[in-house]
């Protein structure tokens, strides 16, 4: 079985917002496609045989969730052999119908179980409201703009479809009878607020559509889509709390393990750091304000709060969680750079000793503090240059 058609490829061009990930890595003829093509494809061909159908139907789902999800679990199987080890997929457990990810069998030590996670910020509900919004995106952009890109200052999010056409037709109206170099000279002067904004309304979804001036060269070119620029409003990002219960979620759902248990999780959602890690494992970080003879001293630091995937008020919780893999934004396309640490529970109930620890790892210091170790990279690992896959 192959990962991907054998077929024609001639388009260069970037994908659509509303097209599945996975249909655009099939169809696209870019040289970093291609590329990435033919690892996946590899690691496709080290999966075990009766196993594949499964991954193939997920790893090509219009459903870009499945297809991560898919991707992570290839890439945790590709890295487990890589760092020599035998791995089953689906192992059955004694007395529990659920099968986790992999049984991992090191040419040295104890055997163990891994539990592949993707963890995002976007709930179903969001996901589906950007999709509607990725759909009315591709229809602005199948609009002849010669001379202006569109920009777009965008306020939440819509619960029903919008109508495209009706709004490409109302943009089509507006950009028609703009003088772009008039246009760009008062952009020179004013910036954005001295071009003409166009509010569009749709329940809670709310647009500001503005021409931006094409530069001489760019102007009458084909090919070039409209949408230049989207602005967001501000968002309050807590990353911790995806990452925390999609541990979570993952930690209970075998019960009693007879084996050391690692839980691997790709953090998707964006701007995630080191903080939001400690904060999912540990609980959230607090800080004392102490008021001194001058006003007030600096901050002093105070224990977290119990609520992280290892922590709650009445003590450690989820020990049968031996360590945490935890890659940040790991994608096809980021595999070399991507960054990755095995985090370990101070208070597993069966420690992880094994290969895993051959890429960077945090493990605890002392009974309030972690220390962080260096580790082979990712492109290291995979022998992937760092500009892989060259785009």
């Amino acid at each position: 079985m192959s990962l991907f058609d054998e077929i024609q490829r001639d388009d260069l061009g970037p994908a659509l917002y509303a097209e599945p990930k996975s249909v655009y890595l099939n169809r696209s003829a870019r040289p970093g496609a291609q590329k990435i093509r033919e690892l996946l494809a590899l690691w496709f061909s080290h999966y075990p045989e009766q196993d594949q159908l499964d991954l193939y139907g997920r790893f090509r789902s219009h459903d870009d969730a499945q297809y991560l999800s898919a991707f992570f679990e290839l890439f945790l199987h590709e890295l487990l052999l890589t760092l020599e080890n035998r791995v089953e997929v689906h192992p059955v457990l004694q007395g529990n119908p659920r099968r986790p990810d992999f049984l991992v069998r090191p040419q040295v030590g104890s055997s163990y179980y891994v539990e592949a996670v993707v963890a995002t910020d976007e709930t179903r509900e969001e996901s589906a409201a950007r999709a509607r919004m990725n759909a009315v995106y591709d229809v602005i952009n199948r609009m002849d703009s010669p001379n202006f890109f569109i920009g777009m200052k965008v306020r939440g999010m819509p619960d029903t479809p919008p109508p495209g056409r009706q709004i490409r037709t109302f943009l089509q109206h507006q950009l028609a009878d703009l003088d772009p170099d008039a246009l760009g000279r008062a952009f020179e002067v004013g910036g954005f607020q001295a071009l003409p904004h166009w509010p569009y309304h749709s329940e809670d979804w709310h647009v500001e559509f503005f021409p931006i001036p094409k530069s001489q060269g760019l102007r009458g070119r084909p090919g070039v889509r409209p949408i230049g620029i989207e602005l967001g409003g501000l968002q309050r990002l807590d990353n911790r709390v995806a990452i925390r219960d999609a541990i979570v979620e993952k930690a209970g759902r075998y019960g009693e393990l007879d084996l050391p248990y690692v839980v691997a999780v790709d953090a998707l959602a964006d701007f995630v750091d080191r903080i939001d890690i400690m904060e999912a494992l540990f609980g959230k970080e607090r800080f004392i304000f102490r008021g001194g003879q001058d006003g007030a001293d600096g901050p002093e630091a105070a224990p977290r709060t119990p609520d992280g995937a290892w922590t709650s008020p009445n003590g450690p919780r989820y020990t049968r969680v031996s360590a945490v893999l935890m890659a940040i934004r790991l994608y096809p396309s980021s595999i070399p750079w991507s960054s990755i640490c095995l985090y370990h529970n101070p208070w597993a109930a069966r420690p992880y000793e094994g290969q895993i620890n051959r890429l960077p790892r945090a493990a605890a210091a002392s009974e309030d503090r972690m220390a962080w170790h260096d580790g082979i990279s990712l492109g290291q690992l995979f022998q992937l240059a760092a500009d892989w896959p060259g785009e």
